[in-house]
């Protein structure tokens, strides 16, 4: 789905994580809780997450909200906030920040730039 050069990696577990993340991205998920459902250690889960994907877990998951809020902001008419809630994140400023970090530009920078129903 999303990142797909990040799973040629062959880590079997690493990708069982990665399509448990894709496929509950707005859920609140704890890492501890994720590295138990494969039952490894934390500190093993996140090295061999980062020796395969080149992202801790935590990245990896926020690249993914961001990659599913540019495609809402793209092709819906929801708010900012609509977008942030809808991808599990409750801050906006958290929020404004990671996007920013990921694509450059703010939500809203975003959306007026690349949105097809805005675009007369």
């Amino acid at each position: 789905m999303i990142f797909n050069g990040q799973k040629s990696h062959g880590d079997e577990m690493v990708m069982r994580a990665q399509d448990y993340l894709e496929n509950n991205f707005s859920e609140k998920i704890s890492m501890e809780k994720l590295s138990e459902k494969f039952t490894v250690g934390r500190r093993n889960f996140d090295r061999r997450f980062i020796k395969a994907t080149g992202n801790t877990p935590v990245e990896y998951l926020q690249r993914i909200k961001v990659e599913s809020a540019k495609k809402e902001l793209e092709s819906s008419r929801k708010t900012v906030n609509e977008v942030m809630y809808a991808i599990g994140y409750t801050d906006i400023k958290a929020f404004r920040e990671i996007f920013r970090r990921f694509t450059g530009l703010f939500p809203l920078e975003y959306k007026n730039k690349y949105n097809k129903a805005a675009i007369k």
